[in-house]
């Protein structure tokens, strides 16, 4: 297989592993928002202590994976930044580096 070939396939892996990783955080953070929802609606409703503390646990786990999925998330963004700045010229008018570029963007404004 040819470098460049092989560049490209690097390329797609890498932007494909930010890509789920990205589904993945948003996915938390939507399940995180959901739980909160439940929890202050069991509140609003007086209900049983034991039901509010389980719904309060699963709310407290799907908090803890946000941190998680997005510090992995910010290094496979990192590591795929890095490769289109050392390969850019390698592989420069190839639709797999239009879509590192675009997904790199995408995540660039999730970040801010």
């Amino acid at each position: 297989m040819s470098s460049t070939a092989e560049l490209i396939k690097q390329c797609k892996v890498k932007t494909a592993s930010v890509k789920r990783l990205h589904k993945e955080f948003l996915y938390y953070e939507k399940e995180r928002d959901r739980e909160q929802a439940r929890v202050d609606k069991m509140k609003a409703d007086n209900a049983d202590a034991s039901d509010l503390k389980q719904a309060e646990n699963v709310l407290q786990e799907s908090a803890m994976m946000i941190p998680q999925t997005r510090q992995r998330l910010e290094a496979a963004v990192a590591e795929l930044q890095s490769f289109v700045s050392e390969n850019e010229e390698d592989v420069k008018d190839t639709e797999e580096l239009t879509a590192a570029k675009e997904m790199l963007a995408e995540i660039e404004k999730l970040f801010k």
